[in-house]
């Protein structure tokens, strides 16, 4: 085994640098339920829930559409200006998924 000894000081630099420039979790239709049971109303316009998740247009559309299908998410407005809520039984995934 070696003998290697970081020099004072150099390890929380070398932390604060892979918190910097790690990935950022992939964001998935959980995730997007979990922003809209954290605002009051638990909706947002369309827009600003896709901002939020950071997923690219492709796979948010996927993602609300399986919300969507499921009676997690329902929309309500004029397309594009139009909002996402959640849904009670889309509250309810968040609770159940939420770590003990």
């Amino acid at each position: 085994m070696s003998d290697f000894k970081p020099r004072p000081g150099t390890f929380l630099p070398y932390l604060e640098f892979e918190k910097q420039h790690a990935k950022p979790a992939k964001a998935s239709p959980l995730t997007l339920l979990e922003i809209l049971a954290q605002r009051n109303g638990q909706s947002l316009p369309l827009f600003d829930l896709q901002t939020q998740s950071r997923m690219d247009p492709s796979h948010y559309s996927e993602a609300l559409k399986s919300l969507r299908d499921a009676g997690f998410v329902v929309f309500g407005g004029e397309g594009l200006q139009g909002s996402i809520r959640l849904t009670p039984s889309g509250a309810q995934v968040v609770r159940i998924a939420e770590p003990a």
